[in-house]
């Protein structure tokens, strides 16, 4: 069933849709197996596709769920599944990312895409061969509402083996429970450390499993991750931390912190820095608690940011503003360079698809009945505060939906010039001459280079991700549930 869209959006979401398609048919066509280019050829990864970004595209076709837009969620599904097929793990898995078309290394080696000989190719070249819990639960969540849709076995399958993948490799023995990290880039080392994030995810997942398998299994799984959630909350602030530090960091020698953190409670502290966006928003989302509804409005007040004023930092053209939300506390406070990045972090930076959870936990609270939990607002404020943040990201869409990178180039997705089709770095020629993406269709990361306060940065880049988030939010979908 197509849902109806405000008419302010109608348009906006068609371009969105133009964006997905355009990206996943850069590298091949029909029902070839692939996956969706993360970001544009210039953005430094290549053509690197984010599994994470992937399960938001599926589910944001399966919004509107037209007879294209059906077969190509289950071409992601289809090749979701080939992944977690051919790992050499073979245990349920699937990596961080995957290259989605033909990349050129440094040392001359040229990976021939997103099937290779052994089956799918993750992205070695940047490490991103390790399997993190929340990455992992969303591609579950995937393949759990493409098989509700399309009553398809292989991809419940698909999801349930995620799901106790999930169980077997990150169950945690510490004090707090839930799920731990999951594995690194070398695919065995088990990180330590929880996530908020990841185990509202794996929450969402497990629910989702009970509902569709049956088995009552699950709900105890469910329950472990939401537990953990639950202790993270900080009443007093309204907020939830972003999870649990690695045990082993307190302690000079790592193995005697392990030992300690197992068997005295004390051990497992609480990550209180960064504070980030996600976990306020997305707890809403999975678990649907009206005692946890604070979050999404101190998200909305304490990470708060408009772009475009003041700073010279900015990446805005002049004249120009934004409003929505940032990543974390912590992005609104860094002045150094940001990491990944040649400019100095923009404290003042929207992070677009940040700005698409909240608007997507707005209407959701909307529709249960809860509106402005704390703050008094009237019946319709929180679909008019949703509204109202969507039109921010349509405003960048139209405005930013054409940059350039730093050379004045434009933003380019596909196959180059190359005889051989390759994206390579300026070592060889930096062939990067793909096709230009089209305009004013997809949403950039950020409006202005800004740093995470995790390690990491976004930038004003076309990104399925964002632009997936905003199709879910625009359409009135939680991504968590049926």
């Amino acid at each position: 069933m197509l849902r109806p869209i405000e008419s302010a959006l109608r348009a906006s979401v068609e371009r969105a849709y133009n964006y997905l398609n355009f990206v996943m048919d850069a590298h091949a066509h029909g029902n070839m197996l692939r996956l969706l280019q993360s970001y544009n050829n210039e953005s430094g990864l290549l053509t690197t596709g984010f599994v994470y970004d992937n399960a938001l595209a599926l589910m944001a076709y399966l919004a509107s769920p037209t007879s294209d837009h059906m077969r190509r969620a289950k071409v992601i599904g289809d090749s979701l599944l080939f992944a977690q097929a051919t790992d050499c793990a073979r245990d349920g898995r699937v990596r961080q990312a995957y290259v989605t078309g033909p990349i050129l290394s440094d040392e001359g080696v040229l990976t021939p895409g997103f099937v290779g000989d052994r089956g799918a190719v993750p992205a070695r070249q940047f490490g991103f061969t390790g399997t993190s819990t929340g990455d992992a639960a969303w591609v579950g969540l995937a393949l759990a509402q493409l098989y509700a849709h399309t009553h398809d076995r292989r991809y419940l399958d698909g999801a349930v083996a995620i799901g106790q993948f999930i169980v077997d490799t990150a169950t945690s023995p510490y004090h707090y429970g839930g799920y731990l990290g999951g594995l690194a880039a070398d695919g065995s080392f088990a990180h330590q450390w929880s996530s908020t994030e990841h185990n509202i995810d794996a929450y969402a997942l497990f629910q989702l499993l009970e509902q569709l398998t049956g088995e009552a299994g699950w709900h105890d799984k469910a329950e472990r991750a939401r537990s953990f959630v639950v202790a993270m909350w900080e009443a007093a602030g309204g907020f939830f931390y972003t999870g649990t530090q690695d045990p082993a960091a307190a302690y000079p020698q790592p193995e005697a912190g392990l030992v300690a953190a197992m068997t005295n409670g004390s051990a497992d502290q609480i990550n209180k820095t960064p504070i980030p966006e996600d976990v306020q928003t997305w707890s809403y989302l999975s678990l649907a608690e009206h005692a946890f509804a604070q979050s999404i409005d101190w998200a909305a007040t304490r990470l708060s940011n408009t772009d475009g004023f003041s700073s010279s930092k900015s990446g805005l053209p002049a004249g120009y503003s934004i409003s929505g939300v940032t990543f974390s506390d912590r992005s609104k406070a860094l002045t150094g360079c940001v990491p990944g990045g040649v400019r100095h972090n923009e404290r003042d930076a929207v992070w677009l698809e940040g700005t698409a959870h909240l608007a997507a936990a707005l209407r959701y609270r909307q529709s249960r009945g809860r509106h402005g939990q704390g703050h008094g607002q009237g019946e319709l404020s929180d679909r008019s505060r949703a509204l109202g943040y969507l039109t921010n990201i349509v405003s960048a869409q139209s405005n930013l939906g054409t940059c350039a990178d730093l050379a004045g180039r434009p933003q380019t997705v596909g196959l180059t010039s190359r005889t051989d089709g390759a994206l390579c770095g300026d070592a060889h020629g930096g062939a990067l001459t793909g096709t230009a993406l089209p305009p004013r269709s997809g949403i950039v990361a950020a409006s202005s280079d800004f740093d995470t306060g995790f390690g990491f940065g976004y930038f004003q880049r076309q990104h399925v991700g964002a632009t997936s988030w905003f199709l879910l939010a625009a359409q009135g979908i939680n991504p968590f549930r049926l």
